[in-house]
């Protein structure tokens, strides 16, 4: 399986859950924010979700595009330049802002907080790997 394949898997199904989540689905929904003091630090309307889903759909086509998965009617520097820019926004989300999100976080007796430890920030890094191998490839 290509790096391009597991990528494009794992953000399809995260565009998935937020397009559950902008249809008025709840389950999950609470764990997917940064918490600081039991209060959420900001609230995503159906939009705002919706947008996130189109976005992660926008990335898992955008690494299809790079590894030759897909073909679209578009100067393919978008890809070579997109890719490894996604490869490094992924890490960076991984590691963390040093206050909310990521390993670097200070903010850790929520279940965000433990989810990011044990899920998100490893799917980030791994997701960042995926990236960075497609854009060398």
């Amino acid at each position: 399986m290509t790096s391009a394949v597991i990528a494009m898997t794992a953000l399809g199904a995260a565009g998935a859950l937020h397009l559950y989540w902008a249809a008025g689905g709840r389950r999950g929904r609470e764990a997917a924010i940064p918490r600081a003091g039991g209060k959420a630090l900001f609230d995503p309307g159906p939009v705002t979700t919706f947008l996130v889903a189109v976005g992660l759909f926008v990335l898992a086509g955008l690494i299809a595009w790079r590894d030759g998965l897909i073909d679209l009617p578009l100067p393919f520097a978008i890809a070579r330049v997109g890719v490894p820019l996604c490869a490094i926004m992924f890490l960076a989300r991984a590691i963390g802002d040093f206050r909310h999100v990521g390993w670097t976080k200070r903010v850790r007796d929520s279940r965000f907080a433990r989810l990011d430890d044990l899920l998100y920030a490893p799917l980030c890094l791994l997701l960042a790997a995926c990236f960075g191998v497609a854009s060398i490839g």
